[in-house]
């Protein structure tokens, strides 16, 4: 039974179309693994795609990669994938002050009256800290619980 399936070429250029679009990202130097319906995760080890897959026949194995990007509507940068394409990312992006970064960082929404809408990338100085989406007045925390700082 395979967990995980990877992605060809015109799915990882569909893929990388839309984030061009949504956050200005123009490289994505890793084979990509979707696992589920919307989970896509990043490869970067030794193995070919065929070794990958072959691999994922042989042995049950759960997840391969960082996890990088739900695909719904529009593409959701994981935090993990977030900080991973810092360097990228050129467009839909929030600054934020020390008191917003640490409201975020707790998990908290942020109501914040932006020009940006959808999903947007929130940064504190030169630090990526999310990805979140701003309806214009309200920006919804994705933050996972585990990484979230504790009152």
């Amino acid at each position: 039974m395979r967990r995980f399936e990877t992605l060809k070429r015109a799915e990882k250029e569909r893929i990388l179309e839309k984030l061009k679009e949504q956050f200005g990202i123009t490289n994505l130097p890793y084979l990509l693994v979707k696992q589920g319906r919307e989970k896509i995760r990043a490869f970067s080890g030794s193995l070919s795609r065929e070794e990958l897959e072959k691999l994922g026949e042989n042995v049950n194995v759960d997840t391969v990669g960082i996890y990088l990007l739900k695909e719904e509507n529009e593409l959701r940068l994981s935090h993990d994938g977030a900080s991973l394409l810092q360097n990228q990312i050129t467009k839909n992006i929030l600054e934020l002050s020390s008191e917003q970064a640490d409201e975020w960082l707790r998990g908290h929404d942020l109501f914040i009256n932006s020009e940006i809408r959808g999903l947007i990338v929130l940064k504190y100085k030169d630090l990526v800290i999310g990805c979140g989406k701003s309806s214009g007045e309200r920006i919804t925390n994705f933050v996972p619980k585990e990484r979230r700082i504790r009152s």
